[in-house]
Order: C-alpha cells, then sequence, then structure tokens
C-alpha cells in the first residue's frame, strides 16, 4: 500500500516516512490496517484491535505526534444498562466516576462523553496521549494502542459493576493470546 500524503515539501516527505513506518507496523502486528481518505489528517489508519476499531492518526495541526483513538458505542444491551438500570443518581455516580479514572490515567490523552452525560449517552471517544516522533518506536505506539483497549474495557466493565449486572462468564479477547 502507498502512502498518500498533502503536500510536497521535506516536511510532507518526513511526515510520508513516518506514515509508511507505522503501516508497516501495524502490518507487522496484524492490526489490518486501512487508510482512510481524511482531510484533516496527514495519514489516517483504521486498525482492528480484538474485534474493534481503532484509528491511529497524524493530524494537520500536529507537525511532529500521531495519537490512537477509539469511538465505543454503547450496544442496545449497555444503553438498557444506562437507561434501565441505573437511576439519575447512579447514572451520575458512574459517569463521575468514568470521568475520574479517565482523568487519572497518565497513559491517555483526551476523553469525550457523548451526546449529554448523565442524561443522554451513546458513545464515549478515548484517545492515547500525542506520541511525538522523537520517541515514537513500534514499542511506543503498541503501548499506546493496548492502554487505550484497556480503558475501553474500563468503560464497558464500571458501566455493568455500577449498573449491578453479574461479572461476565465470557472469557475477554486478548490482544496478545489466540
Amino acid at each position: 500500500m502507498k502512502l498518500t500524503i498533502v503536500g510536497e515539501d521535506s516536511l510532507s516527505e518526513r511526515i510520508r516516512e513516518v506514515g509508511e513506518k507505522v503501516l508497516n507496523w501495524l502490518e507487522e502486528e496484524g492490526l489490518s490496517p486501512e487508510e482512510v481518505n481524511d482531510p484533516d489528517a496527514h495519514f489516517n489508519f483504521n486498525v482492528n484491535v480484538a474485534g474493534h476499531p481503532f484509528v491511529v492518526v497524524q493530524n494537520l495541526l500536529s507537525l511532529d505526534s500521531v495519537f490512537v483513538g477509539a469511538n465505543l458505542v454503547f450496544t442496545s444491551d449497555q444503553l438498557t444498562l444506562l437507561e434501565k438500570k441505573m437511576n439519575k443518581k447512579k447514572r451520575e455516580e458512574y459517569f463521575w466516576d468514568l470521568r475520574m479514572v479517565l482523568l487519572e490515567n497518565g497513559e491517555l490523552g483526551d476523553f469525550e462523553i457523548k451526546p449529554n452525560p448523565p442524561d443522554d449517552v451513546r458513545e464515549v471517544t478515548i484517545c492515547s496521549k500525542r506520541i511525538f516522533y522523537n520517541t515514537l518506536t513500534k514499542d511506543t505506539l503498541i503501548h499506546a494502542i493496548h492502554n487505550v483497549y484497556k480503558a475501553a474495557l474500563m468503560v464497558i466493565w464500571m458501566l455493568e459493576r455500577h449498573a449491578g449486572a453479574p461479572a461476565p462468564k465470557e472469557k475477554q479477547r486478548s490482544l496478545y493470546l489466540a
């Protein structure tokens, strides 16, 4: 696959090199990267992380960093837990606890709970901290993917715990174990 970069200067060449390196690492790790045509990004790859869609992006505002992101859309069962199994006070407690845990996680960057917690929530977006070029390695990239994955699991498990759901009996899919 050939990476498409906007612009033709030496900075664009550096971004192209980094994008191709990131693409190769994602392929080596079996994350099935697909390039997304994104007018707001130098490069944007959709990846499959244990069956969940994630992105690895270098947006146009960042000349020397990338980040990993996931948009967790609640399933109908999870929305039922939120809307039917939790009263307003329990939802408020869940979202306060969730915000605090996400804020305290030093491995994460931005997050957004949408559209209007605690009354109307459909999704949670979680991003890694920016990975600057001077620290970008395969290890730091995969570490960021793993941290965002764990945070997404935490969102779901905290929801289930706050709603009083029984502990899951099925095995959680691992990033590393088949």
